[in-house]
């Protein structure tokens, strides 16, 4: 057990280790079936989209309750069905979490749809990759659901559980450029470079933030 987390082998099939709050332990056991559905090790820290109260939202899971779980977004905290959550690439928590669109009005097939088409826009997959973040998101979202590079949110680091202030701008340039694989011209100051918290260990966040962004958005099976 270390901070927040506790890693946990489970002693039934499928006998992997799980990341759990470390409150959950102190509580009770973790059962084996939770793997497959929503235990607190496979969504806890995790960045999904969910849905509360008929919009979709965009964030990290911050807590988990049987059936429900916490989501801290841009726009703030919201609960949400473990059901609905699909997993997304930590970054679009940062490029996304403003907009919450209706579910009415929207499907998870399309949010999956423009989220790959704003990853492949900041990578540069397909076409030339951009860290503008207007350009990134251009005709994804109006400029009013898009975000300012000095907002900030409160992120959890997966690998070790310490929570951190974190801002948008080095979010979105880590992942520019260390997962895009390009060399920082001259005139671009380092993404690395903190001047929103001292965190000693900021390059060690955001590499938990951007170093296992997927090109393409697949929800988790419950």
């Amino acid at each position: 057990m270390s901070g927040m987390t506790a890693s946990v082998r489970l002693q039934a099939p499928p006998h992997l280790n799980v990341e759990v709050a470390a409150s959950t332990i102190r509580l009770r056991q973790v059962l084996p079936d939770e793997y497959g559905t929503g235990a607190p090790g496979e969504w806890l820290h995790k960045a999904a989209i969910g849905v509360s109260d008929g919009l979709y939202v965009t964030g990290q899971v911050i807590a988990y309750n049987g059936s429900q779980v916490t989501l801290r977004t841009l726009r703030g905290e919201f609960h949400c069905r473990t059901a609905d959550l699909v997993e997304v690439s930590p970054v679009l928590c940062f490029l996304t979490g403003k907009q919450q669109p209706r579910t009415a009005d929207t499907t998870v097939e399309e949010l999956v749809e423009q989220n790959t088409g704003i990853l492949d826009r900041l990578l540069g997959t397909t076409q030339r990759g951009s860290r503008s973040i207007p350009r990134v998101l251009a005709g994804y979202m109006p400029a009013r659901q898009q975000p300012q590079p000095t907002d900030t949110i409160e992120w959890i680091n997966a690998l070790n559980g310490v929570e951190t202030t974190v801002g948008v701008r080095h979010a979105v340039d880590y992942v520019h450029f260390i997962d895009g694989n390009r060399r920082l011209t001259g005139s671009t100051e380092s993404p690395t470079n903190d001047d929103v918290t001292d965190q000693a260990d900021l390059e060690e966040l955001l590499a938990s933030i951007g170093g296992e962004v997927a090109h393409t958005l697949t929800p988790l099976t419950p």
